[in-house]
């Protein structure tokens, strides 16, 4: 079973679509900015009909959802508890963030590579120059 969402949030100042995906164990996400001003249906539409595509989602594993009926009244006090809980985000914010800062920690281990070969880089330059200098000493 494939399940599909797609939730639009303000997160000031902009409005953000968060798609999400669970295929039974997989559970993947992806965020797409829509700007300052409330996104209206045709772009909406637009968006899942010709970007969907193109789309990069982040994936984790979940364990597997079990379904069964809820008695009403229990939904709304389930309901009630979890809004009443300060927690940061939902589970798609908590896995955009976790793929933000593996990006984060990539960036900066790719910067210290490149920093690190330019400086072994200069280095061999020096050394050629200083021997081309006494070369015919």
């Amino acid at each position: 079973m494939i399940k599909g969402e797609l939730t639009i949030i303000f997160d000031d100042p902009f409005y953000k679509a968060i798609f999400e995906r669970i295929d039974g164990t997989n559970y993947e996400v992806a965020q797409v900015n829509l700007g300052a001003s409330l996104p209206h249906m045709p772009e909406i539409l637009k968006l899942v009909k010709f970007h969907y595509s193109k789309l990069h989602f982040y994936q984790t594993t979940v364990e597997k959802e079990k379904i069964y009926h809820v008695n009403p009244k229990r939904a709304q006090r389930l309901a009630h508890k979890v809004t009443q809980k300060k927690i940061i985000g939902t589970k798609a914010q908590q896995a955009l963030k976790k793929q933000f800062e593996q990006s984060k920690i990539a960036k900066k281990k790719a910067n210290k590579d490149r920093k690190r070969k330019e400086q072994e880089k200069r280095f061999f330059q020096k050394q050629a120059k200083r021997r081309e200098k006494h070369r015919g000493h």
